[in-house]
């Protein structure tokens, strides 16, 4: 008896990926993200942005041009990479929202204390 072609095609698709290169792209995307996190909350204090609309907007398009520049590096085809494409956009931005916040107050505090 032969599986159903459904099923077989999402085994297939399941098996299309390696472990290990699949903890290293995650790796690679988690690395990028948390640099951007630190670099672009310290860019956003230094430049005196205040405020939750300027910092938070600063911060999404931060992190939607690193997605950007991913994307190209992928070829257009995350695919490829990732099990879902929503990977190359998505993942940890909301957790590194919080050293960005960080960042940014620390480098507000420091360069603008005397203002």
């Amino acid at each position: 008896m032969s599986a159903p072609a459904d099923a077989s095609k999402s085994l297939a698709s399941a098996n299309r990926f390696s472990p290990i290169a699949l903890r290293n792209n995650a790796g690679v995307l988690q690395y990028a993200r948390s640099s951007l996190a630190f670099i672009s909350g310290a860019a956003a204090g230094i430049l005196g942005l205040e405020g939750w609309l300027h910092g938070f907007l600063f911060y999404v398009a931060s992190s939607l041009a690193l997605s950007l520049i991913l994307w190209l590096k992928t070829g257009f085809n995350p695919k490829r990479y990732f099990p879902t494409p929503d990977m190359l956009w998505v993942h940890e931005v909301a957790g590194n929202a919080f050293s960005y916040l960080l960042f940014w107050t620390l480098a507000y505090g420091l360069v603008h204390v005397y203002d």
